[in-house]
């Protein structure tokens, strides 16, 4: 989130109402932005096949491709992601801003090798049509390499660029489905993947050239950031664990009995699947929270603490600055969770008079009703693994992220093979565990911090070039 502090800083000094709107519209727009408009790009479309009376079984297959698209590309980007956002600070910490653009395409091509190959996999032995194919295929690459490149746009402070691009994509996506469908002969579904396809490379366009201009210079060193492979393995862990985690009770209930096929392709759940994805929507005030929390109150604590350290303050006052920090965590962490389950509720309160009307059955809306629970708890253990990585407790936070992960699998597993009554339940205790588990984690760690701090370095540094730095020399 480089950058985004200053910038967040900088609105909260403009006394009165209007700045502190601002500075909250601000963070929105940088933790929210990418999801909100996605969403209101498959929203767009959905409304646009339902006003032009496309048929159910085309809708369902649009669905069903997009579900995947999102969800593995998410799952494939998640470790990367960690890995790189912590090359990318420690670049700009150093100041080799030459180093950063050339490791976007390096990166790229290393994880799209990987991706690619897993996707020619997984649609050989499909019997769609083979243009169908092609095009679900490059909206799972591109999908990829905006998530990837969101971690890089996170160094720039210039977010209405960002939103910009995403708007233009937004606005070519809507005409040319419309076009599409309304003018062409083209199938259907094919003329929806066509149109996000487009909209797509015209945002990803767009950021590329933004990123070129922003950077300037390159070093032309695309895979230095393999060492950090090497260095933070727990990084990529600690992501994969915890979005493999959000999903892996939506892949067990793909194989009960709610689980449909679509076009011999796909299965998905649909009973499961939709109040999944409207759950996941009730988490984003505390996305927004944590953003603004974080870059402005707990961080100046945090850095006072260890500017004691570095700067050789006596034990009186680093002990001062370890009480100030801690108390204003978890007083920023107790703000977090009382907005988010105000916002649960809300939640929970309104759908179930909204969601039988968009048409849930009342399991789903049960199902819902845990699964919002359950995300209330997830979204506070995701800030805690990442308040975690703040403090270096790399190993605490796989930890964290392996026992939702792990925990998810069990309890989700015996919940669905127990009774249709308790859906979604798994997904909840999964959660709560975790949640506990990362409290419990923080606590100790804490505690123990100034140990952590002086004693957990080792007396002599050696470098050390690891399988992949190796591959760089």
């Amino acid at each position: 989130m480089a950058g985004i502090g200053f910038e967040l800083k900088k609105l909260f000094k403009n006394a009165g109402l209007l700045g502190r709107f601002r500075a909250i519209a601000y963070s929105a727009l940088v933790s929210l932005g990418p999801f909100i408009l996605c969403t209101i790009i498959i929203a767009a479309i959905l409304l646009l096949m339902s006003l032009m009376d496309i048929s159910y079984k085309d809708r369902e297959l649009f669905i069903a491709t997009i579900v995947y698209c999102f969800i593995f590309s998410q799952i494939i980007a998640s470790g990367f992601k960690m890995i790189i956002s912590r090359f990318i600070s420690d670049m700009i910490f150093n100041e080799k801003f030459d180093m950063i653009l050339p490791s976007l395409f390096g990166l790229l091509g290393f994880v799209i090798s990987i991706a690619g190959a897993s996707g020619i996999i997984f649609l050989f032995n499909s019997p769609l049509p083979f243009l169908l194919k092609l095009v679900s295929y490059l909206l799972f690459i591109e999908l990829i390499i905006v998530f990837i490149m969101m971690e890089y746009l996170s160094a720039v402070k210039d977010y209405m660029k960002i939103v910009e691009s995403f708007l233009t994509g937004v606005v070519l996506i809507v005409a040319l489905s419309f076009i599409f469908i309304k003018y062409t002969n083209i199938e259907t579904v094919l003329a929806m993947l066509l149109a996000l396809v487009a909209g797509f490379i015209l945002i990803i366009s767009y950021l590329f050239i933004y990123l070129i201009r922003f950077f300037g210079m390159s070093s032309g060193k695309y895979f230095n950031f393999l060492e950090y492979f090497d260095k933070y393995p727990s990084l990529f862990f600690a992501g994969i664990f915890y979005t493999l985690g959000l999903y892996i009770h939506n892949f067990l209930f793909w194989t009960s009995e709610l689980g449909v096929k679509i076009g011999q392709t796909y299965v998905y759940a649909p009973v499961y699947d939709v109040p999944t994805f409207y759950a996941f929507l009730s988490i984003m005030p505390s996305m927004v929270m944590f953003v603004v929390s974080v870059e402005t109150s707990f961080y100046d604590k945090y850095k006072a603490y260890y500017a004691l350290i570095t700067g050789k303050g006596n034990f009186k006052d680093i002990e001062n600055a370890r009480k100030d920090m801690t108390r204003v965590l978890w007083s920023e962490i107790r703000n977090i969770m009382e907005l988010q389950l105000f916002f649960t509720l809300v939640f929970i309160a309104a759908g179930s008079y909204i969601l039988p009307r968009l048409g849930l059955t009342q399991l789903s809306v049960d199902i819902f009703n845990l699964l919002a629970l359950g995300a209330f708890m997830a979204i506070v253990m995701m800030i805690m693994m990442l308040l975690l990585l703040y403090f270096e407790d790399r190993k605490g936070a796989v930890f964290v992220g392996g026992t939702f992960l792990a925990s998810n699998i069990v309890f989700t597993w015996f919940t669905m093979n127990y009774s249709e009554s308790v859906y979604g339940l798994g997904f909840f205790a999964a959660a709560l565990l975790s949640l506990i588990v990362a409290l419990v984690e923080m606590l100790v760690y804490l505690k123990n911090i100034n140990y952590h701090t002086f004693c957990g370095q080792p007396v002599i540094f050696r470098e050390k070039t690891g399988m992949l730095g190796k591959l760089i020399l």
